[in-house]
C-alpha cells in the first residue's frame, strides 16, 4: 500500500470537516457525533492460527544468537553477540548465571554465533563455539574446542582452548556446530563476503576452500596436522584439490542448522536479492550459489561446479521473507497439529511457517504461515520434549500457542467486499463521509508517482486517542505516538489526474485502508471500477496497471504510466511496525489547519473530543515542497517521508545507513560513506560525496529505471523535483570538483545544440551522464532537445548509463526488454531476419564490432564472426552469448593489470617487452603501460566478452542477430 504524495498538486479539496457535523449541547460546547455504522470487524482472511507468548520474561540477553539444552541438566546455554556466554533454568527460579567472557581470550571477540555439547557430555566434558575474533579478517571466524569444568552450571574453562578450524569473518560467516546422529561435527560456513557484489571471490561453487560449505569432521580423532580428522567417507575425500571437510556447497550464508529424526540435515539458507531457501542437505550436493540463488540466476551457469545443482525444497520471495531463520522439527504433544512439522522463521519479516515434507515422495504435504510477529527472529531452540522455542533479537524467548482471536471474530465471511459496504462513507460515488468519520490534512507527504489524496479516520462509538508513554515493539506502537483503539479505520483515496489540463480527467484509483484489529493492524485496497461509482476489496495479490498519462513533454503527446495495485503483504513492507505503521495520522503531520481554515486541526479535533487527554503539539513537519524551509530541511524530510520507514534500525533496509530526519547528519553514516550494494560504473563508490552529486550513488538511484532503483516499493516513476532537490543539497555539502561545473556548462550547451559528438563526451561515464540526465529534468526544457539526447543515451553500450535516460524517450520508443532470465527455447523458436540482424551489428549501439570483426571491419580484441555459422549451430551461438566464460581461446584471454597508482586496466594483451606492455580494452582503446608502474599482472579467468550481454536486448533483436550470426557461413 502506498500512502500517495503530493509534491505537485495540493489537496484543497473535500468537505472539509464541518462534515462531522457536531452537535452542541446545552452548555454550547460542541460534541463529537459517534461513529456508529462501521461494518470493518474481524478479517476477509483467516486468522493466523497461533500467536506467541513471551516466556522467562526476568531473562535479560543481551542480542542472543543461539540458544541450545545443556546435556544432562534442566539448564539452558545462550551465546549472544557480545561474546559473553549465559545459563539459566528451564524450570522453577531463571538462576541466570554467567558461563564465560570470550572478550578476556587475547585477540578482539566481536561475536558469538554457536555452541554445540560433545555427544558424551559430560563424560567427555567438551563443547565446541563458534565465535569471531578479529573481523573483516581472513582467518577471523573460529571453531574452538572448551572444557566445561561446572557441567551442572555450567561453566568453562578459558585457557582450555583448542582451535579448531578458521575462516574468512568478513561477513556471512554461518558458523553453527552441530552433532549428527553419527557422532560427526557438522558445521555450517557461509561465502564470507558483504552482499554486494554476489559472491566475487566465486567462492559458492569452490570446493577448493572451507567457504559457502556444509562440512563434517571427527573432532575424536585427532590427525597428524590438524585437532581433528576427516571421515573416510565424506563426498570429496578423493577429489583432487578439494577440501575434503566438504559435506555439500552451494550455499550463501546458512543460518541454523538441525537433524531431523530420520537422520536428514536441515537448514536455513539467507538469500541474496530475490529469494530465500530451505534445503535438505545430502552429500556431495551443490546448491548452487552463486551461479543461481534458489531457482533465480544470478551468475552465468559457466561459472558452475561439474555437480548438478540440487533445488530447495522450498523457497520464498522477498516478499514475505528476506533473511531466513532455519529451525526444528516439532515433536511436542503440546500441539499435535504441529507434529512432523520443520517449524522456521524470518529475521526481517518476524513470519513464522510450518513445512510438513514427506521425504520418500520427495514433496510438501503442507506448507502454512502459523504467526507473523515484530521479532527479529535470530534463531530457534527445541525442547526436550520437542516444543520449538522462537528466540528474538532483542533478548525475549517466546512459544506458540493457539490464537485468542480463532475463538472470537475469527473469519468474517461478510467483510465488506466493496467500499460502500465498509460504513466510511455515506455516499461513495460522492465521496461523503459518514457522520463521525473525520477528514483530516496533513503537512508533508511522499512521492507517488504525482498521484493526489484524501484522508479520513474513523473513531468507533466513543473511544478515544491517546499518546502512548512507551513503545510496544509487538504492537508496531511508539512512544510519543497516537495509541489507536480497535477497529479505528484510516482510509486514503488516492487520485490520478490522466490530462494534466484537464481537472475532469482526475480518476480515483484506489481507497486504502489500514483497520486496528486489537493489537495489530491490517492493511486493504479497494480498487476503484471504470465507471467510479465503488470500489471492489482487492485480495491478497498484486495488479499492475498501466495508464495513459497526456503530457507535452513527449512528441507522443503521452506517457505511459504503470500502478502497482499492492498485495496485503506488499502494504506491509512500508507500513513496518518499527516505523509506527501509521505514517500520517501524527502531531507533528496534524499540526495545521484544514482547507485553509484559521483554526488548528489538532486543536479542533480535541474540541471533538477525539483525543482522551490534552498533550503538546509537535513541531509542523517540513514539507519537501516548502521554498520557506532550508534546503537541508527539505532534503531531509525527502529522505524522511520516502526511505526512512525501510532505512532505520530494524527497517528492513540492507543499507549500513539511517535516513530519518530526527537523526544527525553525522549519525546518518551517508555522505562520504562506502556503498556495499553494487558500485554502478562508479571507480570510488561512496553514498554520498560532498559537494559532487555526480559521483553520489544514492542520486543515481533515485534517477534511474530498472533494477537497483530506489524507493524499491511504491512508485514506478522518477520523482524530478525529489532528484533536482537531492543534487543541489549535496552540492551544498562541500566544495564542487572543476570538472562536475564544467559539464553542467557542458550540459547546457548541448541542450542548446544537441550535437552527437558533444552527447557522446557526456555519456564518457555514469557521473557525467548523471549531469546530463538530472539537465533533461529540470522544467522549461525543450522537448525536441531532451528525446534527441535520449534517443543518443537510450543506446548506449553500458546499461549504467541507459537506464539513467530510457524514461525520456517517448512512450512509443520505450521497448520490452528480454532480462536476465532469458528463456532459450523461445529465443530459439522466434523467428529472425537476417539484414536486422545485420544492421544489429554493425549500426547499433550493442558495440558487437568494437571486439570481433566481419569482413575486416570492427576491432580485434576477440576472435572474427568470419564463418561462424558453418562452425557452431544456432544454439552454440546462443550458449556463447550466455554463457561466454565456458570456453575461452587462449590467443584472446583477457588480462588484467594493476598499476602502482592504484589504476585497474583489463583487456587483450597485444605486446610485452623489457619496457612496457600494451594492453587494449573492450572499447578498442590502448593502454601503454611501462613495466616499472605495474603492481601485479595476472590473465583473466573470465571472458572480456561482458556477461548478461543480451538481457537489455528485446525478444526480435536477439532472434535477428542469431539469425545473421548463423548466416556467416
Amino acid at each position: 500500500m502506498r500512502f500517495a504524495s503530493h509534491l505537485i498538486l495540493s489537496i484543497l479539496v473535500g468537505v472539509g470537516l464541518a462534515a462531522v457535523q457536531p452537535d452542541e449541547n446545552d452548555d454550547g460546547v460542541i460534541e463529537r457525533v459517534q461513529w456508529t455504522t462501521s461494518k470493518l470487524k474481524g478479517t476477509p482472511d483467516p486468522p493466523m492460527p497461533f500467536a506467541t507468548e513471551r516466556i522467562y520474561e526476568s531473562v535479560e540477553l543481551t542480542r542472543p544468537t543461539h540458544m541450545t539444552r545443556v546435556p544432562e541438566t534442566d539448564r539452558w546455554i545462550v551465546t549472544q553477540q557480545n561474546g559473553k556466554l549465559l545459563s539459566f533454568n528451564r524450570s522453577g527460579d531463571p538462576d541466570v548465571q554467567p558461563v564465560v567472557d570470550l572478550k578476556q581470550v587475547e585477540g578482539w571477540h566481536f561475536a558469538a554465533f554457536g555452541i554445540a555439547f560433545h555427544p558424551e557430555f559430560p563424560e567427555q566434558p567438551w563443547c565446541y563455539v563458534t565465535y569471531r575474533d578479529q573481523p573483516k579478517s581472513e582467518t577471523g571466524a573460529k571453531l574452538s574446542r572448551f572444557r566445561v569444568v561446572d557441567p551442572k552450571t555450567p561453566k568453562i574453562k578459558l585457557n582450555s582452548e583448542m582451535e579448531i578450524l578458521k575462516w574468512r569473518s568478513h561477513d556471512h560467516m554461518g558458523g553453527q556446530p552441530l552433532f549428527g546422529p553419527d557422532g560427526y561435527l557438522y558445521m555450517s560456513i557461509g561465502d564470507g563476503q558483504r552482499p554486494t557484489p554476489p559472491d566475487p571471490l566465486n567462492t559458492g561453487q569452490d570446493i577448493g576452500d572451507l567457504q559457502a560449505s556444509m562440512l563434517r569432521i571427527d573432532v575424536d580423532n585427532l590427525s597428524s596436522d590438524k585437532n581433528y580428522s576427516i571421515p573416510a567417507d565424506n563426498p570429496f575425500v578423493d577429489v583432487p584439490d578439494a577440501r575434503g571437510e566438504i559435506w555439500a556447497f552451494g550455499v550463501r550464508n546458512p543460518w541454523r542448522l538441525c537433524f531431523r529424526d530420520n537422520g536428514e540435515l536441515w537448514v536455513g539458507d539467507v538469500g541474496w536479492e530475490m529469494r530465500e531457501m530451505i534445503y535438505r542437505i545430502d552429500p556431495g550436493a551443490n546448491y548452487g550459489w552463486s551461479v543461481k540463488e534458489g531457482s533465480q540466476n544470478v551468475k552465468p551457469m559457466s561459472g558452475a561446479h561439474s555437480v548438478p545443482i540440487t533445488k530447495a525444497i522450498l523457497e520464498h520471495d522477498h516478499v514475505e521473507a528476506r533473511s531466513i531463520t532455519g529451525g526444528f522439527f516439532w515433536s511436542s504433544p503440546r500441539i499435535p497439529e504441529l507434529v512432523g512439522a520443520y517449524i522456521y522463521g524470518d529475521w526481517m519479516t518476524g513470519k513464522v511457517w510450518a513445512l510438513k515434507y514427506d521425504s520418500g515422495k520427495e514433496q510438501i504435504i503442507e506448507h502454512r504461515e502459523l504467526v507473523d510477529t515484530p521479532l527479529q527472529i535470530i534463531s530457534f531452540a527445541v525442547d526436550d520434549d520437542g516444543e520449538v522455542l522462537i528466540v528474538g533479537y532483542d533478548g525475549t524467548i517466546h512459544r506458540l500457542i493457539p490464537n485468542p482471536l480463532l475463538t472470537g471474530e475469527s473469519q468474517n465471511a461478510a467483510f465488506p467486499r466493496k467500499l460502500s459496504e465498509t460504513g466510511l462513507f455515506e455516499s461513495v460515488a460522492d465521496e461523503k463521509p459518514s457522520l463521525g468519520v473525520i477528514e483530516y490534512e496533513i503537512n508533508a507527504h511522499h512521492w507517488a508517482d504525482g498521484t493526489t489524496s484524501r484522508r479520513w479516520i474513523g473513531v468507533v462509538g466513543d473511544d478515544q486517542l491517546s499518546l502512548l508513554e512507551k513503545s510496544n515493539w509487538m504492537t508496531g506502537d511508539i512512544q510519543g505516538q497516537f495509541n489507536f483503539p480497535h477497529n479505528t479505520a484510516i482510509a486514503k483515496t488516492i487520485y490520478l489526474q490522466l490530462d494534466p489540463a484537464n481537472p475532469k480527467s482526475k480518476r480515483r484509483v484506489e481507497t486504502q485502508v489500514l483497520h486496528r484489529y486489537h493489537d495489530a493492524w491490517m492493511a486493504y485496497n479497494y480498487v476503484w471500477n471504470q465507471d467510479q461509482t465503488d470500489a471492489i476489496l482487492q485480495e491478497n495479490i498484486a495488479v499492475e496497471r498501466e495508464f495513459k498519462i497526456a503530457t507535452p513533454d513527449s512528441s507522443d503527446g503521452f506517457r505511459k504510466q504503470k500502478w502497482l495495485h499492492s498485495s496485503r503483504d506488499q502494504c506491509m513492507l512500508c507500513h513496518i511496525w518499527s516505523s509506527g505503521t501509521v505514517h500520517a495520522f501524527k502531531r507533528e503531520q496534524l499540526n495545521r489547519s484544514f482547507d485553509d481554515e484559521k483554526q488548528n486541526q489538532l486543536n479542533k479535533f480535541a474540541a471533538l473530543g477525539l483525543f482522551e487527554a490534552e498533550f503538546n503539539p509537535l513541531e509542523p513537519s517540513v514539507s519537501p515542497i516548502d521554498n520557506g524551509a532550508s534546503l537541508e530541511q527539505r532534503t531531509r524530510a525527502w529522505l524522511q517521508l520516502n526511505c526512512a520507514h525501510c532505512h532505520r534500525q530494524n527497517g528492513g533496509g540492507t543499507g549500513s545507513f539511517v535516513l530519518e530526519s530526527s537523526v544527525s547528519l553525522e549519525d546518518m553514516k551517508l555522505v562520504d560513506m562506502p556503498a556495499n550494494q553494487g558500485d554502478f560504473g562508479y571507480s570510488d563508490t561512496k553514498l554520498v560525496v560532498s559537494g559532487d552529486p555526480s559521483r553520489s550513488v544514492l542520486l543515481y538511484r533515485l534517477m534511474k529505471s530498472g533494477h537497483g532503483r530506489m524507493p524499491q516499493f511504491g512508485t514506478s516513476v522518477v520523482d524530478d523535483q525529489g532528484v533536482l532537490l537531492m543534487y543541489d543539497w549535496i552540492k551544498s555539502l562541500g566544495d564542487s570538483p572543476k570538472d562536475l561545473i564544467r559539464r553542467e556548462h557542458a550540459c547546457k550547451a548541448v541542450l542548446k545544440y544537441p550535437d552527437v559528438a558533444t552527447i557522446g563526451q557526456l555519456l564518457e561515464s555514469t557521473s557525467s551522464a548523471v549531469v546530463l540526465a538530472v539537465s533533461l529534468s529540470r522544467d522549461g526544457v525543450n522537448v525536441r532537445a531532451r528525446e534527441s539526447i535520449a534517443r543518443v543515451a537510450a543506446r548506449h553500450e553500458n546499461a549504467e548509463i541507459r537506464d539513467l535516460f530510457e524514461r525520456f524517450l517517448p512512450a512509443s520508443e520505450q521497448i520490452e526488454r528480454l532480462g536476465n532470465n532469458i528463456d532459450v527455447d523461445l529465443v530459439l523458436s522466434t523467428e529472425g531476419d537476417v539484414e536486422r540482424g545485420k544492421s544489429l551489428w554493425f549500426n547499433s549501439g550493442f558495440s558487437c564490432r568494437n571486439c570481433h570483426q566481419i569482413a575486416g571491419e570492427g576491432q580485434m580484441v576477440g576472435p572474427s564472426m568470419d564463418g561462424i555459422g558453418s562452425k557452431r549451430t544456432k544454439r552454440e551461438i546462443l550458449d556463447s552469448l550466455l554463457n561466454p566464460s565456458v570456453s575461452i581461446e587462449e590467443n584472446y584471454r583477457g588480462h588484467i593489470v594493476a598499476t602502482e597508482d592504484g589504476e585497474l586496466i583489463s583487456g587483450l594483451k597485444l605486446s610485452e617487452d623489457e619496457n612496457q606492455m600494451v594492453i587494449v580494452n573492450s572499447e578498442g582503446k590502448q593502454h601503454i603501460i611501462a613495466l616499472d608502474e605495474i603492481e601485479e599482472s595476472r590473465p583473466m579467468d573470465k571472458s572480456l566478452m561482458p556477461e548478461q550481454l543480451l538481457a537489455d536486448m528485446t525478444l526480435q533483436q536477439t532472434a535477428d542477430l542469431l539469425e545473421f550470426l548463423k548466416s556467416l557461413k
